[in-house]
């Protein structure tokens, strides 16, 4: 099994997770609905992320969030992923 690249699973979880929070705080900021998105799914995210918020610096605030959110949570993956390939008979 192929080993994952740790850098390139941190950068693009990085990437999704930060356009992810700053878009629900810009539809947050604009009243949108839509079928991914609520204002109750917001509110949830707000208490997750401090400082994330209907306003243009919550809107700056939640990508640097998801930023370091996605990032850590991409390398954990890809790291855990690469561990288990080496260490575990059935995952090779």
């Amino acid at each position: 099994m192929a080993n994952l690249n740790i850098k390139a699973w941190a950068t693009t979880g990085a990437i999704l997770w930060g356009v992810y929070l700053s878009l629900a705080a810009l539809f947050a900021k604009l009243g949108f609905e839509a079928l991914w998105f609520s204002r109750e799914i917001f509110g949830l995210s707000m208490t997750i992320y401090p400082g994330l918020a209907a306003t243009g610096l919550g809107i700056v605030i939640g990508l640097l969030w998801g930023l370091f959110c996605g990032a850590v949570c991409g390398g954990l993956f890809s790291w855990l992923h690469n561990w288990c390939s080496k260490n575990i008979s059935w995952c090779k």
